[in-house]
């Protein structure tokens, strides 16, 4: 055998640290803004406040699962681990693979949003008019998001407590900034929404409903069921993060108890925010004159949106009731948001790149761990690498456009991992023993973690027949598919290629699988 006895990584984050690190990539601030631009271009009558309550339960079994696996094999690398331990090794890389690329992508693409939409609105609500604030042109955000991944990249190699206290700053000024917004809202009424919107916005607000009524858009019928149920597919994207403690289980304090509080938390408050502040734009924007300012800017009504800004959540900041000063603070933490994130992806990747090598999937030295920091710097490194890769493809190949279709990447991994579970019972009994009493328990013969496991891989399939049947948000023909799949199927590529390799080195992958990997 070829696999050491200690991975040298340190458990060293509290059960805050854990907990932050996921609610930071649920992103809410970032969630909330997509989900609320892209539903009215498609979906006019859906409501997202019953989207995001249908859904939590859906996406709580997902948690649920990885509950239950972050339980019996708390290791880095999560999903990775805990499929090829118990389904197949190759479904255990494949899964995880594809979603390390889709966690990896989320990164350049947070950035390229942060350039281009979130800090285009703070411009717009602080009355800045530099370009590269307002337009920055591909050559100015590849500079800049650069430099953010040379940064971040620093700052990982730091180590998780330097990590963590970083984390723990930016969380406080976003939420102070968030918790504002909030206020704001709901404190604020209506008619003072629309007091200032046609006093500074350069229309009037009767105006852009009857444009968006003229070009095509209808809200006439109240909500329309349907549509709120296909619109569930955002919240399944914005809510996907808050189960990811496992992929970090070797660095977390006490992590059987940690993980049931971060995972349970991090959905808990998570739902109950969005919920909150979806229910609040319906109130002081009022669901219809959203709906209209959305479809004018970006759907059918857009080549007449002749506006200085365009209507997104942290331009919008703009009309609350406040000094100036505060509603310039509260769109900056919008922008802030997406720094605050950002270290939760690097850390998945490393960690996830960490476990592979372990395996002997990926080079030894990507599992060389720092003394002095206690972190994997070669893997760390090579992360950096990859985000400025993305950078390049998102921002001059249009990686990015292909964001929403890889919701279908990311569903079919998920799917993996639960059926994994389905059968963890049986193919893993003294793990399975040892796991939570909840998913131990029997309900009609079988354990708990076996149907719930089944509900999350159904609600997953529900997530690609929703993206496959109604498009939602461009195109899923065969050559979108194909783009979006090119992950995973460099996944498959690279995992026969590195068994061969390995078999010809004298190297049994097989035997390496049938042991868990060491805490």
């Amino acid at each position: 055998m070829f696999v050491r006895n200690a991975t040298g990584l340190v458990r060293e984050l509290t059960a805050f640290d854990a907990f932050n690190l996921v609610f930071s990539a649920v992103l809410i601030p970032v969630g909330i803004t997509e989900a609320m631009s892209f539903t009215p271009q498609f979906w006019p009558t859906a409501n997202m406040l019953l989207a995001f309550l249908l859904a939590t339960p859906l996406v709580a079994t997902c948690g649920l699962v990885y509950l239950y696996y972050t339980s019996i094999m708390p290791r880095s690398g999560g999903d990775y681990v805990w499929v090829s331990r118990t389904l197949n090794p190759f479904f255990g890389f494949f899964a995880n693979f594809s979603l390390t690329f889709v966690f990896l992508t989320w990164i350049s693409f947070n950035f390229t949003y942060m350039l281009g939409t979130m800090g285009p609105a703070a411009a717009y609500v602080g009355g800045w008019h530099a370009s590269w604030l307002t337009a920055p042109g591909k050559g100015e955000m590849m500079l800049i998001a650069t430099v953010l991944t040379a940064l971040f990249t620093i700052l990982m190699i730091f180590g998780v407590r330097v990590v963590a206290r970083y984390m723990l700053i930016t969380f406080a000024v976003v939420w102070v900034g968030m918790i504002a917004w909030l206020l704001a809202m709901a404190f604020g009424s209506h008619g003072h929404f629309i007091s200032s919107w046609n006093a500074n916005s350069g229309t009037t607000y009767a105006a852009v409903i009857a444009s968006a009524h003229h070009y095509g858009f209808s809200v006439a019928g109240g909500i329309g069921w349907a549509a709120t149920l296909y619109g569930m597919i955002y919240c399944f994207q914005v809510y996907t993060g808050f189960q990811w403690t496992g992929y970090f289980a070797g660095e977390i304090r006490n992590v059987r108890r940690t993980a049931s509080l971060s995972i349970l938390g991090a959905l808990l408050v998570s739902a109950l925010l969005y919920m909150l502040g979806v229910g609040l734009i319906y109130k002081y924007f009022g669901f219809k004159f959203f709906g209209s300012s959305i479809f004018m800017a970006f759907g059918g009504g857009a080549a007449h949106w002749k506006l200085g800004f365009q209507p997104f959540l942290p331009a919008l900041v703009n009309f609350l009731p406040g000094p100036q000063w505060l509603l310039v603070f509260i769109a900056l933490c919008f922008v802030l948001s997406i720094l605050w994130w950002t270290p939760t992806g690097f850390m998945l990747g490393t960690r996830n790149m960490f476990a592979w090598s372990f395996d002997r999937l990926a080079p030894e030295k990507l599992t060389t761990v720092s003394d002095r920091f206690h972190t994997p710097v070669i893997a760390t490194i090579t992360i950096g690498c990859v985000v400025e890769l993305l950078n390049y493809l998102n921002i001059y190949a249009g990686l990015g456009n292909l964001l929403l279709n890889v919701i279908a990447v990311m569903a079919l991994a998920f799917i993996i991992v639960s059926v994994a579970a389905v059968i963890t019972p049986w193919r893993r009994p003294q793990m399975h023993a040892q796991g939570p009493a909840w998913a131990r328990h029997k309900l009609a013969g079988l354990p708990v973690i076996t149907w719930v496991a089944a509900i999350s891989a159904i609600s997953w399939g529900f997530v690609i027949y929703i993206a496959s049947k109604t498009g939602f948000a461009g195109s899923f023909g065969a050559k979108a598919m194909l783009e979006a799949f090119a992950a995973p199927v460099v996944a498959i590529v690279y995992y026969i290629g590195v068994r061969l390799v390995r078999r010809a080195q004298g190297m049994q992958l097989t035997q390496t699988f049938a042991e868990i990997p060491p805490e």
